[in-house]
């Protein structure tokens, strides 16, 4: 089956309006998931040269928007027209359908959301000190290669393979819930919220390890990997409190993000469609 380009368009609206929207706090989630250490950066960021200490902390929370809106388009627009065509593609029950649909958007979409969630979270805890997005990309490209914009790739499709299967069988079963023609731009958003609190639940202590993963430059974090990186926050962090810094946090931005993601999306496929 041939992705109608309309699913390209939708999608890249959605992208950008749940992004733009979101952001704030999703360089807050990343903040605390790594303030074990005192390199990283404080919620908000001061600046002591700044005229305006409150513009400055406001401006640095949008460290990064930029790449990220970049990357969210393609990452989003393929991401949900895997979805769209993998569900026409399997002959299965719908529940299997769902869950497998979700399975192949996500590792598409990974190839677009793993390079920038690995810059991205280094622009916004600011560890590194660079300037632009330009030069910490250079910095990555100096010292890991093209590999390094990939860090994490396998542990990001461990985070979002449950999160993602959660989510569209739960998401599609509610919204099963109502015929075809009184699903509304709320029934969208009211599925779509309550599908994504079930999916951060799961996944956030897998991502907080890979976000720290992520975030690590060549020091001993990042030579010991993921697996020691939990094992060190498990014995130093409290045990399970460890792996559950910023979920209410990840929640309040999750649920924006994927419910805008999703009604804009599906409500702009239903116009389409009449």
């Amino acid at each position: 089956m041939a992705i109608d380009s309309f699913y390209l368009v939708a999608s890249s609206i959605a992208a950008l309006t749940a992004r733009s929207l979101t952001y704030p706090l999703d360089t807050i989630k990343t903040r605390l998931q790594t303030r074990h250490d005192h390199h990283y950066s404080p919620i908000l960021q001061d600046d002591q040269k700044s005229p305006s200490g409150v513009l400055y902390k406001l401006q640095s929370l949008y460290k990064g928007i930029g790449i990220t809106l970049l990357f969210s388009v393609p990452a989003l627009a393929l991401y949900l027209t895997t979805y769209e065509w993998a569900k026409t593609w399997l002959v299965l029950e719908p529940l299997a359908t769902h869950a497998i649909a979700g399975c192949f958007a996500e590792l598409a979409a990974g190839l677009f959301f793993t390079p920038m969630e690995v810059i991205k979270s280094q622009l916004q805890i600011d560890q590194l000190s660079t300037n632009t997005t330009w030069s910490l990309v250079k910095y990555i490209a100096r010292n890991e290669g093209l590999i390094g914009f990939y860090r994490g790739y396998w542990i990001t499709i461990a985070v979002f393979l449950p999160h993602t299967v959660i989510y569209f069988v739960t998401y599609e079963q509610f919204k099963m819930l109502w015929p075809i023609e009184d699903q509304t731009f709320l029934v969208y958003l009211g599925c779509s919220a309550v599908a994504s609190v079930l999916g951060i639940v799961v996944s956030t202590p897998l991502d907080i390890v890979k976000t720290r993963w992520q975030v690590s430059t060549q020091d001993v974090a990042f030579q010991a990997g993921p697996l020691q990186i939990a094992r060190r926050m498990w014995i130093d962090e409290g045990q399970w409190k460890a792996f559950t810094q910023g979920m209410l946090v990840r929640i309040a931005w999750g649920i924006p993000v994927t419910t805008i993601n999703m009604a804009v999306f599906e409500q702009l496929i239903k116009m389409h469609n009449k």
